[in-house]
């Protein structure tokens, strides 16, 4: 909430669940930000995302929404949005400042970094936006590269006989990643034939989202940390010749936090939302009586 306050963001999370349920969330959990209520799923309906998989009569799921998150503009337009097929993995905040902003937050103690230089033709960094995992919190894995001037390296998909720049993650059973995020390329020409190719110049980013099996998560008794490792790969070229393709090998280390407990699935979080079924309870009723 610091980077998002020093940014000038406002953050409101909106639910169907109703105002004296959220106050007791919010307290439990130490929540800074705003908390909406919306009972009868009215701006959920007017935002297009209520779950019409759910019955109507299905007390009181129906009125749920899609979960996700929504980036707003000062003029008041969406400029981007984050849904996931897992109703248990929400976008990190990192993903969301990087959106509203255009730019990745500050380095520092929010990310884990290690970098690879491959002589004086392409630099390539490759960083964790975050300070851990968390099984129910997507963050990226980037690797930004830097292109010398006068060269480029191609784009996916790249031409016949050559190789797109790329970030392969190694299997790893306790990872979840999405697909990979690109930025857009640029048309190149090459002298002498004419010919036109989708390239990258100077600086730019591939962005990996990741977040953690929640089967195999800390909170379940696997390892307290998790190595991620990979290749990078990248063919570097002129206007007259291209190099030989390169791969190299990244790894860093990560810790991995549990997630926050669920008041209605755990004993430890029914201690910490103790009124948790007593407002699950008067919601379900009042859902049925409507």
């Amino acid at each position: 909430m610091n980077d998002f306050d020093a940014a000038n963001i406002a953050v409101y999370a909106l639910s169907y669940d109703e105002s004296d349920a959220l106050r007791d969330f919010r307290d439990a959990h130490g929540i800074s930000y705003t908390l909406l209520s919306d009972p009868e799923s009215e701006v959920i309906k007017l935002f297009g995302i209520l779950n019409t998989l759910i019955d109507k009569d299905d007390h009181p799921w129906y009125g749920i929404p899609y979960p996700g998150a929504y980036v707003v503009n000062a003029d008041g337009k969406i400029t981007d949005k984050f849904f996931d097929n897992n109703l248990a993995v929400r976008a990190g905040p990192e993903q969301l400042l990087h959106a509203a902003l255009g730019k990745s937050p500050p380095e520092g103690e929010t990310s884990i970094a290690g970098s690879i230089k491959v002589g004086a033709e392409v630099e390539v960094s490759v960083q964790l936006e975050g300070s851990s995992l968390t099984p129910t919190v997507q963050r990226d894995l980037v690797a930004q590269f830097r292109v010398p001037a006068g060269r480029h390296v191609y784009a996916s998909p790249a031409p016949a006989g050559s190789i797109a720049v790329n970030l392969i993650l190694d299997d790893n059973e306790r990872l979840v990643q999405r697909p990979i995020v690109r930025p857009p390329a640029e048309p190149h020409k090459l002298a002498g034939t004419n010919e036109t190719f989708d390239v990258h110049h100077h600086v730019f980013e591939l962005r990996l989202p990741l977040t953690v099996n929640s089967v195999m998560a800390v909170d379940n008794g696997s390892e307290a940390e998790i190595t991620i490792s990979g290749e990078l790969v990248w063919q570097s070229c002129d206007d007259q010749v291209c190099d030989i393709p390169v791969r190299k090998r990244f790894q860093i280390t990560v810790p991995v936090t549990a997630s926050p407990p669920v008041a209605l699935g755990s004993k430890k979080g029914a201690a910490l939302e103790p009124n948790a079924m007593a407002h699950f309870v008067k919601m379900r009723e009042r859902r049925r009586k409507g």
